[in-house]
């Protein structure tokens, strides 16, 4: 059945042919229309169509009849033409291919018999050369083996070299063959053992031990009676196996005799005979030679050499074997003998600069002349030419290392001593304390109307109705000290700064005395409850100084006779008076007014600025009539000492003493200058500030871990300004040559920035840790009224207190007193300008809060004894606390009525405060209140003039 076609894919033409269209119509037939009848159609339709095509056939020969015969014939003719040339060809193929007759099997029979003929001859040929070639191998071996056997090792090296040339000689069809190979292995064999024989006859004719060296003229060979000489031997060693040998003799000479005898000393012994030359070495008795001595061996072992060895090296390999000795010869004489023997003290130089001209002439003679250096490579000459440069360094290197051990020992704290510091009167600002004769004083009594500040108004935060001491203290006499006690030459009067000269207008009745009004001859002790006896009391541990440091440069304290700043107490019972007595005997704890910054500065750091302006005196009201004191009397600290490690004495020795050597050295003249054309002593000169360097570069590292407390820490910062000190000291003795003074003034300089660095960090460090405590403990002082927030806020501060004193304790005796108290008085004012920043940022203080505030601030209160050096006289806080008045002010402004706060503003005792920190804290106190409105306002208008 046929397959259907897809109805998409184009149909087949219909076929134009009988056959097509026959086979067609059996294509379309199916089982069903295929019978006998359809078939015997499709066969009647191919006869009628055969019989068709026959008949059109014969009609279409008939119709041109004359044409077809003519084709007929010629077809004929062609038949006939094509069957001769068949049976030409095939006639042809078997006169040539017939296996027996043919000419091809007849021509290929005889080639194949004159092939074989050729290669018979070619074989002979070949045969008669290779035997030839053979026969030419054995007569060499032979004589090869005969020369072995009778030990003539040199004919034999001769022998080797024309056989080994004929057997790579050899045609190529030999090269493989048994034969070949045989006598290839054979011919190795005696190479080796000639090669052998000649080493093992090298060997025994130059001998190296540590002990001697022997040199054999004649060698005679192993296993037979033939004598060989020693340069024919060498002569006939392969350039390999000759270099190795040399190699090695090189070496054992360089290692048993060039260098040995620099090492020890050492007794040379020569001994010739006809059968060998002999030179021995004998150690000797050490330190009983000479350095020159050791250059005299080497000069007569380079003799030995050069007439007993060089001669027999072949010509090829001779100068080649000196040249590679020079380097070891001339290395030996600067590193085991000049180097080493480079003086450790100018005495010796003499000595030695014998020993090295002997050495320049050595190496002219023996190096240069004899081995063959040329004269553009003399290392000793060179070396010799720089020697003042070599025993420099040496003796630099030593000093450092000295140095270095020095700095690197460990720590003795109780290896010190008191240094003093001398100070200048150009930087010690006086101390100017005023004070009045009690017969002066003028006691007013006036009334104020308590009406007018509304103390007795229900709205204010609880005014006290007891009654208080009615004065401020300001007539309190003040004790100092005398310019005889302090021996000190009396100086010029000092007028402080910011203070008019005595005139009789200033002096006058007329002019009251600010200095009254703050009250600075105020004696009164603080309550009991905040009394510490225990720091109170000042052990002095620089009573006695040892030494002396002059010139310091940094700012000195002044004189601890400041009058103490009093804590401001119940300032609105003190507003309510309706009396006040001026100079009377009472006392106040108001705060004085700090001195001005040029008479309080004591730290050779800057203070932390104050949060407000230094307050100035308040202004008094007219008709308080008092005197200004007409006697002012200074006094200065003419020195302070402080506790250095005896390890910069040390240094400070070694210094000198490579400043002293220097001189010597210059002064001596022993040496020329150096081919750089510096100057003999400059490096030397140069190794004092380098001691100074490795001390800046070595001890916080090595000692970095101990420097981490703060007494070390502050010993280091006083010995680096100790050191400094020093080195200024012994730049103007040093001599003044070349860049050392500019290099000694680099020193002091990085030393007094390393010190202060240490000194400062040290201090910061310990303010950071105080104001982490504060800010984790107390977290603002927010919430300060509960209960367990107020005792977590007492104990962070109790925390620092301790912290801060346990601090102080730690540097007492340590630092210089204004440097103790400047650094004391830093970390106090971290802790309280933590205190103010915290509490005037509080956006609102209840009630129980500002009591709660209070009794913290109070608690602070206790540092002032860490600036008091009897109790019976007041401290000195405000000289180097900058935030202590404001502090001091905030305690009891958090208590204070709006009366006493409006008080204080206008008679200009919150100067230290900001405006706004001022409206801030007043919001904060108070309710919204036209009283609280006006107060602002004021506030706002400025700080009184």
């Amino acid at each position: 059945m046929a397959f259907p076609i897809p109805s998409h894919l184009p149909r087949r033409a219909t076929p134009q042919d009988v056959s097509s269209k026959i086979l067609n119509k059996i294509d379309q037939a199916t089982y069903k229309t295929l019978d006998a009848k359809l078939a015997s159609s499709w066969v009647d339709e191919l006869d009628e169509t055969i019989q068709t095509t026959k008949q059109r056939l014969h009609d279409r020969i008939q119709t041109d009849l004359l044409t077809f015969q003519r084709q007929f014939q010629s077809s004929k003719s062609v038949q006939e033409r094509l069957h001769n040339l068949t049976t030409n060809v095939d006639t042809l193929n078997d006169r040539v291919s017939n296996p027996k007759t043919g000419l091809i099997p007849t021509l290929v029979s005889t080639l194949t018999k004159h092939a074989a003929l050729a290669q018979e001859s070619l074989n002979a040929d070949v045969k008669y050369v290779l035997l030839s070639h053979l026969l030419k191998c054995q007569t060499e071996y032979l004589a090869l083996t005969s020369f072995v056997d009778a030990g003539r090792l040199p004919e034999a090296v001769e022998a080797c070299a024309s056989l080994e040339h004929v057997v790579n000689g050899a045609p190529a069809p030999l090269q493989e063959t048994v034969i070949m190979m045989d006598l290839k292995r054979k011919f190795s064999a005696t190479k080796s053992l000639i090669e052998e024989q000649l080493s093992d006859a090298c060997t025994r004719g130059v001998v190296v031990s540590p002990k001697e060296l022997v040199i054999q003229p004649m060698i005679q060979v192993r296993q037979s009676q033939s004598v060989l000489s020693l340069p024919s031997v060498l002569a006939s060693l392969s350039p390999n196996s000759l270099t190795n040998h040399l190699n090695t003799l090189r070496r054992d000479l360089t290692t048993y005799f060039i260098e040995h005898v620099f090492k020890q000393p050492t007794s040379l012994t020569i001994r010739s005979s006809p059968s060998e030359l002999k030179i021995t070495l004998t150690p000797a008795p050490p330190n009983s030679e000479m350095p020159s001595t050791r250059l005299q061996n080497l000069s007569e072992i380079l003799d030995f050499l050069s007439t007993n060895l060089f001669p027999n090296l072949p010509p090829s390999q001779t100068q080649a074997f000196t040249q590679s000795l020079c380097k070891p010869v001339s290395a030996s004489i600067l590193n085991s003998l000049l180097v080493p023997s480079l003086p450790q003290s100018i005495d010796l130089l003499p000595p030695f600069l014998d020993l090295l001209r002997q050495s320049v002439e050595f190496e002219q003679k023996y190096i240069v002349e004899l081995l063959g250096r040329g004269n553009n490579d003399t290392a000793i000459k060179s070396w010799a030419d720089n020697v003042s440069s070599h025993y420099e360094r040496q003796r630099r290197v030593k000093i450092l290392e000295e140095s270095r051990l020095t700095i690197l020992v460990p720590e003795d704290i109780y290896d010190t001593f008191q240094a003093e510091v001398e100070l200048p009167l150009e930087s010690a600002q006086p101390t100017v304390v005023p004070f009045q004769e009690e017969d002066t004083v003028i006691e007013e009594e006036t009334d104020f109307k308590d009406d007018a500040w509304g103390f007795d108004d229900d709205a204010g935060k609880g005014v006290a109705t007891e009654e208080v001491e009615d004065s401020w203290g300001f007539g309190d006499e003040m004790d100092v000290e005398s310019e005889a006690e302090l021996n000190v030459a009396p100086e010029p009067e000092i007028t402080p700064v910011g203070a008019l000269p005595e005139t009789e207008a200033v002096n006058g009745d007329d002019e009251p005395d600010p200095a009254d009004a703050w009250g600075w001859n105020d004696d009164t002790d603080l309550p009991p409850e905040e009394e510490l006896p225990e720091e109170s009391a000042w052990d002095d541990p620089w009573a006695e100084p040892t030494s002396s440091n002059p010139e310091p440069d940094y700012p000195i304290a002044p004189s601890p006779l400041i009058t103490s700043p009093k804590a401001a107490t119940r300032l609105e019972k003190l507003a309510s008076k309706n009396k006040k007595h001026l100079n009377g005997s009472s006392t106040s704890s108001l705060p004085p007014s700090p001195l001005p910054p040029s008479q309080c500065t004591a730290s050779p750091i800057s203070h932390p600025p104050s949060s407000a302006p230094a307050p100035a005196p308040p202004k008094v009201i007219e008709h308080r009539h008092h005197k200004r004191p007409s006697n002012v009397t200074t006094a200065f600290i003419p020195k302070e000492s402080y506790l250095v490690s005896t390890r910069m004495k040390r240094i400070v020795r070694m210094v000198e003493d490579v400043l002293t050597e220097s001189k010597q050295f210059i002064n001596a003249k022993l040496l020329p200058e150096t081919s750089s054309g510096s100057t003999p002593g400059t490096i030397i000169l140069q190794s004092a500030s380098s001691i100074l360097d490795l001390y800046r570069a070595l001890y916080p590292v090595v000692f970095g871990k101990e420097l981490e407390s703060p007494e070390r820490a502050m010993m280091l910062s006083n010995n680096c300004l100790y050191l400094s000190e020093e080195v200024k000291r012994i730049k103007y003795s040093a001599p003044q040559t070349d860049s050392l003074p500019q290099r000694l003034s680099i020193c002091h300089h990085h030393l007094k920035i390393l010190g202060d660095s240490w000194f400062d960090d040290t201090i910061e460090r310990q303010r950071q840790a105080v104001d982490k405590i504060l800010v984790e403990g107390t977290q603002g002082f927010t919430y300060s009224g509960d209960q367990d927030r107020f005792d977590e806020c007492e104990s962070a501060i109790g925390q620092v207190l301790q912290d801060t004193r346990r601090f102080a304790h730690s540097l007492k005796g340590i630092l210089a007193k204004s440097k103790y108290y400047t650094a004391v008085g830093l970390v106090v004012d971290a802790a309280l300008s933590r205190v103010l920043e915290d509490v005037l940022a509080l956006p609102d203080i209840p009630e129980m809060e500002s009591h709660h505030l209070s009794e913290l601030c109070r608690i602070l209160n206790a540092f002032e004894g860490l600036f008091s050096e009897d109790p019976s006289e007041p401290s000195f806080v405000v000289a180097y606390v900058p935030s202590w008045l404001k502090f001091s002010y905030l305690s009891e402004l958090l208590e204070a009525s709006m009366a006493d706060i409006t008080y204080l503003f206008e008679e200009g005792a919150l100067v230290d405060f900001d405006l706004e920190e001022l409206v801030r804290l007043v919001k904060a106190l108070f309710a919204d209140t036209a009283l609280r409105t006006t107060t602002i306002n004021k506030i706002l208008g400025g700080h009184p003039a």
